[in-house]
């Protein structure tokens, strides 16, 4: 009997680990799905009203952070940025040294995640505070250059779209006239 309920338990336990990690894996693909980060940001913006500031002001505002939020914001910001360079990437926008700025830019936020590491719970040094800005700033920058570049990409095919649209729907209705007048009419 106990070998049974240990069986069982030992069961129940690896089966909730395994859905548990189905779960978090499934989490994380749709948390990271363009529609979804779009949507939340969004909502972020409009929230309370008025955009969420991106950056703090200074740093002084940033050194009142704990560390392990100065780290979220700043990968936050470079996940965004790497985000907006993948979607101009996708889209066939021009994108120039983007890939290469942001690569850049998350080995710059991996070195200075290390540092922030080191101190887990006291105050952020200053100038881990003016770096993580920096950081911040320049995914901002990436971000907002890809945006643009994704948004006059996508803006030439919806013109062409609709151009295409409207003349296949006067194409079908030259064919339904046409249609009509061939067809017989039945005596009245």
């Amino acid at each position: 009997m106990v070998l049974v309920l240990g069986l069982l338990m030992a069961g129940a336990a690896v089966g909730a680990f395994m859905l548990w990690r189905f779960g978090r894996r499934k989490w994380r693909a749709f948390r990271s799905h363009a529609a979804v980060v779009g949507a939340l940001s969004l909502w972020e913006a409009t929230a309370s009203g008025r955009a969420r500031r991106a950056v703090p002001a200074s740093a002084q505002d940033m050194r009142q952070w704990a560390p392990r939020r100065v780290r979220r914001e700043m990968w936050r910001a470079v996940d965004q940025a790497g985000a907006a360079v993948r979607t101009a990437t996708d889209l066939d926008a021009p994108t120039a040294e983007l890939p290469s700025l942001c690569r850049r830019l998350h080995a710059a936020a991996v070195d200075l995640d290390r540092v922030l590491r080191i101190e887990p719970d006291g105050a952020v040094p200053p100038g881990a505070c003016s770096q993580a800005i920096e950081v911040m700033r320049a995914a901002s920058d990436v971000q907002q250059a890809a945006v643009a570049s994704a948004s006059d990409a996508n803006g030439q095919r919806v013109h062409d779209l609709t151009r295409d649209a409207v003349q296949e729907i006067q194409l079908l209705d030259a064919g339904l006239a046409s249609a009509r007048a061939a067809l017989p009419h039945p005596p009245r």
